[in-house]
């Protein structure tokens, strides 16, 4: 069977209706898969999910995706970059999918503890000092909320939604 977006879309149904105890290993299992795999399907899995962003409301996923961030933060670091590097340069195709995402992002590391918080953040700022300057486009897209967070990890000064 080959992926295609709707295929992603009802994946994503499929796993955002799990329950959490159900949801969290079959995510670290293919994370693990994932991270095994060859560059060229690992761009085209982030491809075909970055498609279906704007097929599916986002809202309603917000554990389903906190639970792959908050899974993110068991692995190693060189991992946990190269796969935000691989979302940067897809965001960076698609910069109007990051105002999509990046207030349910924001909304997920709330929750998290400091530990995880900057372990994401040192991750994130690092994949995105190595990204050519061209790709920084993601830095514009970027609301006030998610710069206050980079700038300083701290969610004291940043509005709840």
């Amino acid at each position: 069977m080959t992926a295609n977006s709707e295929t992603t879309e009802d994946i994503i149904q499929i796993l955002a209706n799990l329950q959490p105890y159900l949801r969290k290993p079959i995510i670290k299992n293919k994370l693990d898969k994932f991270f095994q795999e060859d560059d060229e399907f690992q761009l085209d899995t982030i491809d075909l999910i970055l498609k279906s962003l704007p097929n599916v409301t986002i809202q309603k996923y917000d554990d389903l995706i906190t639970t792959w961030i908050e899974l993110l933060t068991v692995f190693d670091t060189t991992k946990v970059n190269h796969l935000i590097r691989l979302y940067l340069e897809g965001l960076a195709k698609n910069p109007e999918l990051i105002r999509i995402i990046n207030p349910l992002i924001i909304q997920c590391l709330r929750g998290f503890s400091k530990e995880k918080q900057e372990k994401l953040r040192d991750c994130f700022l690092e994949t995105l000092f190595m990204l050519p300057f061209d790709k920084n486009v993601i830095l514009s897209n970027l609301n006030k909320d998610s710069i206050i967070w980079l700038t300083n990890n701290d969610f004291s000064n940043v509005s709840k939604k």
